[in-house]
C-alpha cells in the first residue's frame, strides 16, 4: 500500500470564512453522532482471549479491564465454556461529550470456547485479577480401554 500526503492551503474570499466554519461545525456534529451511535450500539463483541492447553488442563484467559467480578458470567456446558457480560461506559451520562478516539468496546460481550475432551467439573476454577479472568478446566484422567472377549456358548443348534 502506498500513502500520499498533500499539503493544501485554503484561501478565504469575502464571506467564505463563515461558510467554512459552518461546514466544519456540520462535520463535527456528524462525527459526534456517528461516534455515539457506534459506542452505544448493542452489538455483542468478543474480548481478547488466550487459550492454553497442556496434558492436564486447558486455561482460558480473557482480558476484561474495568469490569466488576459480579458483572461477569461464566457458564460451563457439556462441550463448551461461555463467558459473557456487559461492560458499561463511565461517560454515558455526560452531555456534549465528543471522543477523539474510541477504541474500547462497551456493551454486551461473549466468548465461546469449544471443549473437545471430558473435564473434571468438580475441579474447574475461575478467578478475576488485575482485569483478567482465568478459567482452568482440568481434564478427567484417561481411562484405559480394555478388550472384552466374546464368550462362546458351548452348544450350537442345527
Amino acid at each position: 500500500m502506498r500513502m500520499r500526503y498533500r499539503h493544501v492551503t485554503y484561501r478565504y474570499i469575502e464571506g467564505s470564512q463563515q461558510l467554512e466554519r459552518h461546514y466544519r461545525q456540520l462535520l463535527q456534529d456528524a462525527l459526534r453522532q456517528s461516534q455515539q451511535a457506534l459506542l452505544h450500539h448493542s452489538k455483542t463483541w468478543r474480548p481478547l482471549a488466550d487459550i492454553l492447553e497442556s496434558a492436564e488442563v486447558m486455561t482460558v484467559k480473557v482480558e476484561l479491564a474495568g469490569m466488576q467480578e459480579e458483572d461477569i458470567e461464566v457458564t460451563l456446558y457439556e462441550d463448551a465454556l461461555v463467558i459473557s457480560g456487559d461492560r458499561h461506559d463511565d461517560h454515558d451520562g455526560h452531555k456534549n461529550l465528543s471522543y477523539h478516539e474510541a477504541q474500547i468496546h462497551y456493551g454486551p460481550f461473549r466468548v465461546e470456547v469449544f471443549i473437545s475432551y471430558p473435564i473434571n467439573r468438580d475441579a474447574v476454577t475461575a478467578r478475576y485479577e488485575n482485569g483478567f479472568l482465568w478459567v482452568d478446566l482440568p481434564r478427567l484422567p484417561e481411562t484405559k480401554t480394555e478388550r472384552v472377549y466374546i464368550q462362546h456358548s458351548g452348544t450350537q443348534e442345527s
